[in-house]
C-alpha cells in the first residue's frame, strides 16, 4: 500500500501533467494588474482642461503682441476687441525705456468720507496705497503681479488719458477713473469705524529722482503733487 500511497501522492504534485516527479504544479498566469493609469472619465477632464488652458493663454498672447506690435490690417481689422481685453489690466508701458523713462517716484495716497447712521459725516486721514504694496514686496522673493503693477498701471493710465487741468480724454479717460477709484474703494474698505463709506479722494505725490553725480543733468528735486476731486461710491464698488 505504501508504493501506491506514493505514487498517488506523485500524481497530485503534477507527474500526471507531464512535469517531473517531486516538482510543484506550475501556478497559473494572472491577467496584468491595473498600471494604476487614471479613469477614462478623469483623462478627459485633465486633457479638455489643459486644452482650455492651451486656447486661453495662446489667445492672451495674440491679443498683447497684436497690440504691442506696429499697426497692421488684423489689429485695424480686431482694433475694438483687441483694445477691449488688454485695456485697464494688461496695459503696456515702455516708459523703463528711453528716451523718456520715468525720472520720479510716484506715491499714490487715498482717503474717504464716511456716513454714520445718525446722520453725521466724517474724512478719515489719508491712506499710502503705494506704501500699502512697498511692505508686501519687500523682503519678499516672489511679491505678486498685483502689488507691484495693479496701482501702478492704473495711475500710468488714468495719467495718460487725462490733459493738464485733470479732465478725461474720452471714454478711455471715463475707465481710467473707474479703475482707479475702485482700487482705493477696495483698500479702504466698505465700512470704517461702523460707518459706511460714501466718497473717496486721491493724491499722487511726485518725488524727482536725483541725478547720478556724473551726469551733468541738474533736474528739479522739488516735490510735486496732484489732487483730484471727491469721487462718489456705491456698493458695487466694493468686492
Amino acid at each position: 500500500m505504501e508504493p501506491h500511497e506514493a505514487s498517488d501522492a506523485t500524481g497530485s504534485d503534477g507527474a500526471g501533467d507531464g512535469q517531473a516527479p517531486g516538482k510543484p504544479a506550475a501556478v497559473r498566469a494572472l491577467p496584468p494588474a491595473p498600471n494604476g493609469s487614471w479613469p477614462l472619465p478623469s483623462r478627459i477632464v485633465i486633457v479638455a482642461t489643459i486644452g482650455v488652458l492651451t486656447i486661453g493663454v495662446t489667445l492672451h498672447l495674440l491679443l498683447v503682441f497684436l497690440f504691442v506690435a506696429p499697426l497692421n490690417a488684423i489689429s485695424k481689422e480686431y482694433n475694438g476687441l483687441i483694445k477691449g481685453y488688454v485695456y485697464p489690466e494688461f496695459d503696456q508701458n515702455w516708459q523703463l525705456f528711453a528716451p523718456n523713462p520715468l525720472q520720479s517716484n510716484i506715491d499714490v495716497h487715498a482717503r474717504a468720507e464716511v456716513a454714520f447712521p445718525d446722520g453725521s459725516r466724517r474724512t478719515t486721514g489719508w491712506l499710502s496705497l503705494t506704501e500699502q504694496d512697498l511692505r508686501e514686496i519687500r523682503h519678499n522673493p516672489v511679491p505678486s503681479h498685483a502689488h507691484q503693477n495693479l496701482l501702478r498701471q492704473a495711475w500710468d493710465f488714468y495719467s495718460r488719458t487725462h490733459d493738464v487741468k485733470g479732465r478725461a480724454i474720452g471714454a478711455r479717460g471715463e475707465l481710467s477713473e473707474d479703475f482707479v477709484r475702485r482700487i482705493a474703494a477696495h483698500r479702504l474698505g466698505p465700512r470704517i469705524d461702523g460707518g459706511q463709506v460714501v466718497k473717496v479722494q486721491i493724491y499722487a505725490l511726485y518725488t524727482p529722482i536725483i541725478p547720478p553725480k556724473w551726469s551733468s543733468d541738474r533736474g528739479s528735486t522739488e516735490k510735486t503733487s496732484q489732487v483730484l476731486p471727491w469721487w462718489p461710491v456705491s456698493k458695487k464698488e466694493f468686492p
